[in-house]
């Protein structure tokens, strides 16, 4: 029982060391809540398979790519989907695809079951406009290739990006 106020300080001063050699070891750093993809080779595969000339969006500034795929759906009888996710420069979702599937039930898949409102008309090519709960979407099925452009951002966004689509 004779320890001295220089014992305890000396006792802390180790618990403390010991706390911060955990600290390090265990702390990790939070990744990025976004995932960015490359899509060059969804894209080559797409340009070289489909039956239909490919479109992308274009000059999107702020844009980045978080999917990227060209397999079929579950409602695109068989038929292969170009499908791009992007997140926007206001954090909001935007999804572009693509297929030579233009069946009600690949719409209904693609929109989240929206219902057709309103048409409009962006760079010469007339859309539909469809709104479900979970999103808003913009679709246009020219020559049997259907377009569907949806997501969480705003109508304004997603029709910067319909305007924005270029052969390629």
């Amino acid at each position: 029982m004779r320890q001295t106020v220089g014992d305890m300080v000396r006792s802390m001063g180790l618990v403390l060391a010991l706390i911060a050699v955990i600290l390090l070891v265990t702390l990790r750093p939070q990744p990025d809540a976004v995932k960015l993809v490359d899509p060059t080779q969804v894209l080559i595969a797409a340009r070289a398979l489909a039956p239909f000339t490919v479109e992308i969006p274009e000059g999107l500034a702020g844009y980045q790519v978080t999917s990227a795929r060209w397999q079929e759906t579950s409602a695109s009888d068989g038929d292969l989907v170009l499908h791009l996710g992007y997140v926007t420069p206001g954090t909001e979702y935007v999804q572009f695809s693509q297929s030579a599937a233009d069946n009600l039930k690949f719409i209904d898949e693609q929109t989240s079951g929206g219902i057709a409102t309103d048409q409009l008309t962006l760079a010469g090519q007339t859309w539909q406009h469809y709104e479900s709960p979970e999103r808003r979407s913009l679709v246009r099925t020219v020559n049997g290739v259907t377009t569907v452009i949806s997501g969480t951002a705003t109508q304004g966004e997603l029709e910067r990006v319909a305007s924005s689509l270029t052969a390629g």
